[in-house]
């Protein structure tokens, strides 16, 4: 399994994050976990995210061509919220990867670096 180190940035209206961590590729599916102990999967065949901790679980689905849902399950109570998703732009050279999409009239970008 070879690590590579990665930045992550999530952008939108309300905030802006950018870090650098130490992500695992296999199978064509980048894994790492964020500072909050959440465990991030980007699924470069299917262009699928999915993030979970202990409270929740979040499934997102990116296509350019079509309306995807994403889902968030709140663990605590066993309930899950779909959100429509409109994937903007989504553009990938080698382990780069950049996700723009709308969810609720709410734009918002997610990135991934390698760095070298």
């Amino acid at each position: 399994m070879p690590k590579i180190n990665i930045q992550i940035t999530v952008n939108n209206e309300e905030e802006n994050h950018t870090y650098e961590t130490t992500a695992i590729l296999q199978d064509e599916i980048l894994k790492y976990i964020e500072n909050n102990n959440t465990t991030v999967l980007y699924n470069y065949k299917n262009n699928s995210l999915v993030r979970k901790n202990e409270e929740l679980r979040m499934d997102y689905l990116f296509d350019v061509n079509r309306k995807t849902e994403g889902t968030i399950e709140i663990k605590e109570i066993g309930k899950s919220i779909v959100l429509p998703i409109k994937t903007k732009k989504l553009e990938r050279k080698n382990n780069n990867i950049e996700v723009e999409f709308e969810i609720d009239q709410k734009n918002f970008l997610y990135k991934i670096e390698e760095k070298i």
